[in-house]
């Protein structure tokens, strides 16, 4: 059994480092970079902390800078949670799902995003819900980029609803209305039933009085009859004139009864309706103040959604861009093939012209080893170029030498696909190109 040569065994090591090579870069995958901009109230916001989990574990961490800008590199193909924090800042987080199918794992997107930070104590936005749910869900778009779920809006629920606090303050003015016109009514109620009552104590006073006055008069009256008879004329127009008086002291009592009722009736009607105006200013106080906060907010919403569409805009021009560099590698990888294969070509045309162009000469007394014909095609891959030469004659004999190049600089030689050394390749060639 023969021993391989020194070039076979070359040969060998080289294509399983070739092999190794190629099994890493099956496995490998594409990166993204991500730039950022962290910004509060509209300003650059700088000492922003950024920190990136990979697959839950901490892979980066680093602060933002006068600008408030930051960038990094992640992998292709994990799951990712960046924190944002800052002093004075409510703390958040966005999640990333890198994740592409196997044919698309050789893609380098750019990321580009705004990063608005609120206050911890802002009471225009619901900062509880920031360590609930992520502020931004990215995902793959199916093709080689990456964008912001359009489905998740979260933006929608954060800002409270003007509305919604203006119904609030309405209510909690209702309630503190109700409460205080339900003790005016039930103070009002208790001096009420306190009238009645003194008014009916003094009814019973004065009718007791009334009685007293009549028992004493009747018995003075008594007395005098005792001391002098009078005529029983006399007798029944004394006590007609005594009830006479207290039927007309009655009456006069109820009448200014009345008076009293009517006047503390119109002084009631007059405080109700004073209660009312003061109400009723208070209120447009309380409706202006609410509009104003109402359009200041709406002026705030219109801001971020501002941002919102400029970030979504710069996010499609670097896609866009990236397009555009694509579209002229694959420009120039066109015009390169393009080039070889016109120039294949052209050799190919003139060695038919050539070989049409010879004369036919007459065989009969002449002795002659007739010109071969040469075509030479070049095949460039990433990897490899073939360079191949048929030389044929008449009567279609011909023979194939074959020269292959790897991109790192190693060649092989073949005669009729049989591998040989570079002196004995060249020396081939030249004889039965001479023959």
């Amino acid at each position: 059994m023969s021993m391989p040569s020194s070039v076979t065994i070359q040969r060998r090591w080289l294509l399983l480092v070739f092999c190794l090579f190629a099994g890493v870069l099956l496995k490998a995958q594409g990166d993204m970079r991500f730039f950022g901009t962290a910004t509060k109230d509209g300003s650059p916001l700088s000492g922003a902390t950024v920190t990136v989990l990979m697959d839950g574990k901490q892979i980066i961490n680093l602060t933002t800078g006068k600008n408030g800008k930051f960038k990094f590199t992640i992998d292709i193909g994990h799951s990712y949670q960046i924190n944002y924090s800052a002093p004075g800042c409510v703390s958040m987080y966005m999640t990333m799902d890198l994740h592409t199918p196997a044919d698309k794992a050789w893609i380098y997107p750019d990321y580009a995003a705004e990063i608005p930070f609120f206050s911890a104590n802002d009471p225009k936005v619901k900062t509880e819900l920031f360590a609930q749910k992520p502020f931004i869900k990215v995902i793959f778009d199916g093709d080689k980029g990456f964008y912001d779920d359009p489905s998740y809006r979260f933006i929608d629920e954060i800002f409270k609803d003007p509305l919604e606090e203006q119904k609030k303050q309405q209510e909690e003015l209702e309630k503190k209305q109700a409460a205080e016109q339900a003790a005016k009514d039930a103070a009002d109620q208790a001096a009420k039933d306190q009238a009645e009552k003194d008014r009916l104590a003094q009814e019973e006073a004065d009718r007791q009085k009334a009685i007293d006055e009549a028992n004493k008069k009747n018995t003075q009256t008594n007395t005098q009859q005792q001391e002098q008879p009078k005529e029983p004329e006399q007798q029944d127009a004394g006590m007609e004139t005594e009830a006479i008086r207290l039927e007309k002291e009655k009456q006069d009592k109820l009448n200014q009864e009345k008076q009293n009722k009517s006047i503390r009736a119109q002084y009631e009607n007059n405080l109700l309706k004073l209660v009312a105006e003061s109400e009723r200013q208070n209120n447009i106080e309380k409706f202006n103040k609410m509009k104003e906060d109402a359009m200041g907010n709406s002026v705030v919403q219109t801001l971020r959604k501002e941002a919102q569409v400029k970030a979504q805009n710069d996010f499609l021009i670097e896609q866009n861009k990236e397009k555009q560099r694509q579209q002229l590698a694959n420009s120039q990888l066109k015009a390169e093939r393009l080039r070889a294969l016109v120039e294949t070509a052209a050799q190919v045309e003139r060695d038919m012209r050539a070989s049409e162009m010879k004369p036919v000469l007459s065989t009969v007394q002449l002795n002659y080893s007739p010109s071969p014909n040469v075509i030479v095609t070049t095949e460039s891959g990433f990897f490899l170029t073939t360079v191949t030469t048929i030389i044929s004659w008449p009567g279609g004999v011909h023979t194939t030498f074959r020269t292959d190049e790897y991109w790192w600089g190693t060649r092989y030689y073949y005669h009729d696909g049989k591998e040989t050394d570079l002196k004995t390749y060249e020396s081939e060639l030249y004889r039965h190109k001479r023959s």
